[in-house]
């Protein structure tokens, strides 16, 4: 492995981190340079897991420091969406590989609409928090690991969602809640995809690097981050990924080119 891969997965591990910790669909940059690279669109996706699981790690554990980490109540979503995970990842895991593309490009294309049109309506809590899970929650939660298990990309922006405006919490509190309950069910949804031999260890480690290093840096600044620069940056690598899947453009022969 050369020290430009090298470089540029650490690089995009950094910015992923961030993006993830604040809120959520980086993912389609690592899917992106893993395809770029020359993975497979299942094993970059089973791949992906792998540094995610050291961000929300790192994520959730500084949260904890600073005492914003409701561990009661990440516990009690955390384990239907771990359950709702493992399901999603056995779809994800034996589904066409055109198929699946499909899929994934389908919901890049409504993340990228969000983006576009209504950045931050997920965004804003009613300033009450209700402790209390309700038992709908359970349901609700149990889907979005169905979702998170089979494509993982916007899964901060659907716990966020669902904490701030159906619960209440506010964005700090709900990204820590977010990082723990994605802690929860990673270990999970990474075992199924290295059963089924759909894991690049090297590349996932290493983007591993600079998923930690943003995850620390978003969590301790959260407050301080530039938001509206990681949308648009975020904007351009999801349109540019869609592109890449329906063969209108190469991300990986601009690379050979970069590289």
């Amino acid at each position: 492995m050369s020290v430009s891969i090298v470089i540029l997965l650490i690089c995009s591990g950094i910015f992923v981190g961030v993006v993830n910790t604040f809120a959520g669909a980086a993912a389609v940059v690592s899917i992106s340079v893993y395809t770029a690279l020359g993975l497979p669109i299942e094993v970059a996706n089973g791949t992906n897991r792998l540094p995610v699981l050291f961000q929300v790690g790192a994520a959730a554990f500084n949260f904890r420091r600073q005492r914003l980490l409701d561990y009661a109540v990440g516990l009690r979503l955390g384990i239907p969406t771990a359950l709702g995970a493992v399901v999603g990842a056995e779809f994800a895991a034996w589904v066409r590989p055109s198929i699946f593309v499909i899929l994934l490009a389908t919901i890049l294309i409504l993340l990228l609409v969000l983006l576009l049109f209504s950045p931050n309506r997920i965004l804003k809590g009613n300033g009450k928090p209700l402790r209390a899970v309700r038992k709908l929650d359970y349901l609700w939660f149990f889907l979005v690991g169905l979702y998170g298990g089979a494509f993982q990309i916007g899964m901060g922006y659907v716990i966020l969602g669902l904490t701030i405006m159906g619960m209440g919490y506010d964005v700090i509190t709900a990204n820590a809640l977010k990082s723990f309950i994605v802690m929860l069910y990673i270990p999970l949804t990474l075992a199924v995809y290295m059963w089924h031999g759909q894991v690049n260890y090297s590349y996932g480690f290493i983007h591993a690097i600079g998923n930690v290093i943003g995850a620390y840096v978003a969590s301790k600044y959260a407050t301080q981050i530039n938001t509206q620069l990681l949308r648009w940056l975020l904007i351009v690598f999801i349109a540019l990924t869609v592109l890449d899947l329906f063969k209108i453009i190469s991300i990986r022969n601009a690379l050979e080119h970069i590289l």
